[in-house]
C-alpha cells in the first residue's frame, strides 16, 4: 500500500515537472515572440517617425522657398495672394503645435511669412462689408429674440466677440441670472455702435467684456483700450453702480499667424487695462491669460478646438470657476 502511494506521488511529480516544462517552454517562445513583435513595432516606429520627420523638412523648404519667391515677385493681384493665403493657411494649420512648443524653429519662416503678410494685406473696406453683414444679423437675431421673450432683472451681461458667444454661460453659471449677447468677430467700436441694443435695455448688475478684435485688426493697444475706456464710461453714465469685469485678451496657437506682434500687443492692452481698471470705481480687470500657460511660460495648446484660435470644454473649465468666484462675490 505505501509502495502504491510513492509510485503514485512519483507519477504526480513527473507529470507536475512535465506540465512545469511545457508552461516554461510556452512561455519562453512567447517572450521571444513578445521581444521580436516588440523590437517589430519600435523599428516601425523609428522608420515613422524618420520619415515624417523627412516629409517635415521637405514641407518647409518648400514653403520657405515659396515664400521667398514671392517675395521677389512684384506681381501683387487677385491670384497671387489667393495662392499666398492658401498655401500659409495648409502650412500653418499642419505646424500649429510643433510652432507653439518650438517656436524658435522657425524664426526664419515666421519672419518670411509676415514679410508677405504685409506684402498681400487684403482691402479692410471689403472684409469689413461682409463682417458687417455677419454681424448685422447676429444683433438682429438677438432683437428678434427679445422681442418674444423676457430677460431677467439684475442680470449679469456677457458682451464682446467669439470668446463670449461661444461661451456657454447659462450652462456654466446656473446659479445666476445670465444674458449672454456676445458676437464673433465684433470688435469694440461695433458694440459701442450696437450699445442700446446689446447693453443698455438690459440695465445689467454686472457686465463682463471679451473682445480681442481690435488687436487682432491691426489697432495698437492704446487704440483697443481707448476703445475700452469709451465703452466703460459709456456704461457707467447709464449705470453708475453696475460692475464692470475686464476680461484679459488671450493668448492663442496662431497669434503669430494673424499679424506680426498679436501676442506682444495683447499683453500690452492687458497691462493698460489693468492700470486703467485701478483707477476707476466699479471696474475690476480680471487676468484669464496666465492660468492659460504651463510653468514654463508657454501655451496650454490641448485647450483649444481644432483652429488653434477658440476655446474647447477644456479652455472654459480654465475660466468657469475664476468667474464664478467673482460673480458670486459681486452678486451677494
Amino acid at each position: 500500500m505505501v509502495k502504491g502511494k510513492k509510485f503514485r506521488k512519483l507519477v504526480v511529480n513527473y507529470e507536475l515537472n512535465t506540465k512545469l516544462h511545457q508552461a516554461m517552454t510556452i512561455l519562453n517562445n512567447c517572450n521571444q515572440k513578445i521581444i521580436r513583435l516588440t523590437a517589430i513595432l519600435l523599428l516601425s516606429s523609428t522608420f515613422a517617425t524618420f520619415a515624417q520627420e523627412n516629409i517635415k523638412i521637405d514641407n518647409d523648404k518648400k514653403y520657405i522657398s515659396f515664400l521667398t519667391n514671392a517675395i521677389e515677385n512684384n506681381n501683387v493681384n487677385k491670384e497671387s495672394r489667393a495662392l499666398f493665403l492658401k498655401e500659409s493657411r495648409t502650412y500653418w494649420h499642419s505646424q500649429k503645435l510643433d510652432y507653439n512648443l518650438h517656436p524658435e524653429n522657425y524664426a526664419k519662416t515666421i519672419s518670411l511669412y509676415h514679410q508677405n503678410q504685409l506684402k498681400f494685406k487684403q482691402n479692410n473696406e471689403q472684409i469689413d462689408s461682409v463682417r458687417k453683414i455677419r454681424i448685422n444679423i447676429a444683433v438682429e437675431n438677438f432683437q428678434n429674440f427679445d422681442d418674444r421673450n423676457s430677460f431677467p432683472k439684475k442680470s449679469v451681461l456677457f458682451i464682446g466677440s467669439s470668446s463670449i458667444a461661444g461661451w456657454k454661460t447659462s450652462l456654466s453659471f446656473p446659479e445666476f441670472p445670465i444674458i449672454n449677447r456676445g458676437v464673433g468677430g465684433m470688435n469694440m467700436l461695433e458694440i459701442i455702435e450696437n450699445y442700446d441694443l446689446l447693453v443698455k435695455k438690459y440695465a445689467p448688475s454686472v457686465i463682463v467684456i471679451y473682445c480681442d478684435i481690435d488687436i487682432e485688426q491691426g489697432k495698437s493697444p492704446k487704440e483697443a483700450v481707448d476703445v475700452f475706456t469709451a465703452l466703460v464710461h459709456k456704461i457707467k453714465y447709464d449705470f453708475p453702480k453696475t460692475i464692470v469685469l475686464l476680461l484679459s485678451m488671450k493668448p492663442v496657437m496662431i497669434d503669430d499667424f494673424i499679424g506680426k506682434d498679436i501676442r506682444k500687443n495683447k499683453m500690452a492692452a492687458n497691462e493698460q487695462l489693468l492700470k486703467f481698471s485701478k483707477k476707476e470705481k466699479n471696474v475690476e480687470f480680471i487676468d484669464l491669460s496666465s492660468p492659460m500657460l504651463h510653468q514654463d511660460g508657454k501655451l496650454k495648446t490641448a485647450i483649444f478646438i481644432e483652429d488653434g484660435m477658440h476655446l474647447n470644454a477644456l479652455g472654459y473649465s480654465i475660466w468657469n470657476p475664476i468667474i464664478r468666484k467673482k460673480i458670486a462675490v459681486l452678486m451677494k
